[in-house]
């Protein structure tokens, strides 16, 4: 390829790069593709585009595919100071976590594992799906240690990797003062997740946010999957749901009258009901006067250590 031709290629895909319009990035994709048909960003974006609902969906996974695969070879020889080729890295781990999250949703969990080990050797960003993708296959292999421990060496705190890191604990010691803390640490970070995960709250019900639509999709299929792991053992999913029921109840996240006699009677069977109806009259008061959700969430939480409800969890 001659040099004007190159140079032309840079500028499309820094254009490409900076363009928020999907209909505009496409556009830009294809000019790209005429001028080199095997331009791995422009296939991504063209990927990108394409519609899940479409008969030709799985055919159109072979160009996320050819554009990883195309990367690949360049990636660690790219020049991190340079803004293209830090954009170009940035974009190779957007595939691979695509390309993992296809993979594990098709079945396919071994090149999911394979796929999510790349991409967390990569992202420095923090990126969601990668990394429940990754947390997933390895509970799927029950290797618990290898969350932990990933985890604690992890630049990134997400919500789906505590949510995993308390099911490995879970699975390692039962119901213990530290899996509690670790499922305690994941609420802190994304209570409402939980209620997604449990079924407490459907996924149909999720009201989109136009300001931040791609939050709230990326959120429902961490959802997704990890729902699939709690709900993988009664145990498992009992442990989770106690603490959701409880935590739902003192925060005002559950409000139908069944449910709630339904939680007033378990805590009254196993001696907590005092403590909660006391700090949900407490929350509920400041809700009223519209102190600020997260607010209210983290004094929840402090309560719920401080009272050392952590044994209402094993029940």
């Amino acid at each position: 390829m001659d040099d004007d031709n190159l140079e032309k290629i840079n500028g499309l895909i820094m254009e490409i790069m900076d363009e928020d319009d999907d209909e505009r990035r496409v556009l830009l994709a294809d000019t790209v593709l005429e001028l080199d048909p095997n331009n791995p960003i422009a296939k991504y974006v063209k990927w990108q585009s394409s519609n899940d609902d479409d008969d030709e969906a799985i055919r159109d996974v072979s160009l996320l595919v050819e554009a990883a695969d195309g990367l690949r070879p360049m990636i660690g020889h790219l020049d991190m100071d340079d803004d293209l080729q830090a954009s170009v890295h940035s974009m190779y781990v957007c595939m691979l976590s695509d390309l993992a999250s296809f993979y594990y949703l098709t079945g396919k969990r071994d090149l999911a594992y394979e796929t999510a080990s790349e991409f967390m050797r990569l992202d420095e960003e923090c990126d969601i799906v990668g990394r429940v993708v990754y947390y997933a296959t390895l509970i799927d292999r029950g290797d618990f240690e290898e969350v932990l421990e990933t985890a604690d060496q992890d630049n990134c705190e997400t919500p789906p990797g505590e949510y995993c890191k308390a099911i490995a604990v879970f699975e390692m010691e039962g119901i213990s003062e530290s899996a509690a803390k670790n499922l305690l640490n994941a609420f802190s970070l994304d209570a409402d997740l939980a209620f997604f995960m449990t079924g407490i709250w459907s996924l149909d019900e999720a009201i989109p946010d136009e300001e931040d639509a791609a939050y709230l999709e990326e959120t429902m299929m961490a959802a997704s999957i990890l729902s699939e792991l709690w709900n993988a053992s009664e145990d498992r999913l009992a442990f989770l749901t106690a603490f959701a029921f409880a935590f739902g109840y003192i925060t005002g996240r559950i409000e139908d009258s069944g449910e709630v006699r339904m939680i007033e009677k378990k805590f009254s069977e196993n001696g907590y009901i005092e403590e909660l109806e006391e700090a949900r009259d407490v929350m509920h008061a400041k809700l009223a006067l519209g102190n600020d959700r997260q607010e209210i969430d983290e004094e929840a939480l402090s309560a719920f250590q401080e009272a050392d409800y952590f044994g209402l969890l094993d029940e």
